[in-house]
């Protein structure tokens, strides 16, 4: 029964892991549309013009969050069974007011966060959110049939 309990626990940390990564990613999708929907507007445009700056969004976020990813020297990289996924880079900021605020969104709020050792990297997040962007683009271009 022991391995039971523990393969449940194991579940359920990565479970929170995995929210607490898409919460951030759902957010950073979430402020990223809102922009690019104010500024098509601003700018005279419509969803076509939001939909392209979804996409030119989504591709600087992608290459931002590549570059804080890539490992700066060789030692960073190391021994695989030393280094966990996703810490190619050391988590050196501490938590932004963005992390605050995601923090106090739902799912995040009713479940205890993960371990900050045990969490994905902030770099990490960021990629997912910026492939998250990119398909809303998408989904924008070929469900909605935003020309």
């Amino acid at each position: 029964m022991p391995a039971r309990d523990s393969m449940g626990e194991r579940f359920r940390s990565l479970a929170r892991i995995w929210a607490d990564a898409l919460t951030y990613a759902l957010a950073v999708t979430a402020v990223a549309a809102v922009a690019a929907l104010v500024l098509s507007v601003a700018t005279g445009g419509g969803l076509v013009r939001t939909k392209a700056f979804l996409f030119v969004g989504g591709w600087v976020l992608l290459a931002y969050a590549t570059v804080r990813l890539w490992p700066t020297s060789p030692e960073d990289v190391g021994d695989p069974q030393r280094n966990r996924v996703g810490e190619s880079l050391p988590e050196t900021e501490t938590s932004t007011r963005f992390q605050t605020f995601v923090r106090r969104l739902p799912p995040m709020r009713w479940i205890q966060s993960p371990p900050p050792e045990d969490r994905m990297t902030t770099q990490g997040k960021l990629l997912l959110g910026s492939l998250l962007v990119l398909l809303l683009s998408f989904l924008l271009e070929t469900v909605f049939g935003v020309g």
